[in-house]
């Protein structure tokens, strides 16, 4: 016998998985169009496709209905704790972080933004607070010095996915208690704008470089300005030497690379989003 779960949210990956181990019989979600939908999928359009009921958030949280389980991933909004009342094995929230490090929105860009080598992905159960409750599974996830974020996302994905048969074997063994999260070892940080991407070129090389991989596309991308124009950078590379004469935060062409000097060492620029940088030349 299959748990009877609804999952809210818009983390659309999850929901494969979800539909083969339980009972999935709402999503709660709204249409996302664009590049979200083209790079992360759509939660609204895979229910669609395998004929689940869909229920609008505002509908949802004020009437919840009795079920088994409630999965939350890709939710912005604190749940109601009425709805948390409502799920009578669990509700879980799926986190891209090792909680209870790196709580809040935007942790896998702020994970390799601070230059983390490690993070993860961690089912917990789901409280009034953001990211708060114990934990029931968790597994840690490499971030190589070449990853992106969307390299890093999908690994988490992966991870979570095979957490989710963990959590599932766990729930029919009525095994769901967990761990209190660390209070001590907790941290939090805050939703990133579009304008926290502008580059500060008296951080190190391998600073700028970390942001620019952490806000790759689909993201709004690490930036800065050249004769009045925003750059977007979507590839670059931290090196040690460059041009002596060469100013901080101008790009040069040096050895038939572009070159900016930065607080220390210099950033080779592979590609730019909006421009050629044959055209930096003129």
């Amino acid at each position: 016998m299959k748990f009877e779960t609804i999952f809210i949210g818009n983390e659309a990956p999850y929901l494969g998985t979800l539909n083969k181990l339980s009972r999935l019989t709402k999503v709660v979600c709204t249409p996302i169009r664009g590049n979200t939908r083209k790079i992360f999928g759509s939660a609204y359009q895979f229910a669609k496709a395998n004929k689940i009921e869909i229920v609008s958030p505002a509908v949802f949280m004020k009437n919840p209905e009795k079920v088994d389980i409630i999965v939350v991933s890709g939710y912005s909004k604190l749940i109601p704790s009425k709805v948390i009342d409502s799920a009578k094995t669990a509700i879980i929230n799926i986190h891209q972080s090792l909680l209870p490090a790196y709580r809040g929105r935007h942790p896998l860009n702020w994970a390799i933004i601070n230059g983390e080598k490690y993070t993860g992905a961690t089912i917990h159960h789901l409280s009034e607070g953001f990211d708060e409750g114990n934990v029931i599974v968790q597994k840690k996830v490499k971030i190589a010095d070449n990853d992106t974020v969307m390299d890093v996302y999908w690994k988490t994905i992966v991870k979570s996915c095979e957490m989710l048969h963990s959590f599932f074997r766990k729930a029919k063994r009525g095994d769901l208690a967990g761990f209190q999260q660390d209070l001590k070892s907790a941290t939090y940080f805050p939703p990133r704008l579009p304008k926290d991407g502008k580059i500060d070129w008296t951080e190190p090389a391998k600073n700028v470089y970390n942001l620019v991989r952490a806000l790759t596309y689909p993201y709004p991308g690490a930036y800065f300005y050249c004769r009045g124009k925003k750059l977007v950078v979507e590839g670059a590379q931290p090196v040690k030497e460059g041009p002596i004469r060469a100013k901080l935060g101008v790009p040069v062409f040096f050895k038939g690379s572009c070159l900016v000097k930065t607080g220390l060492g210099f950033l080779k620029i592979k590609q730019l989003r909006n421009k050629n940088l044959s055209e930096l030349k003129t």
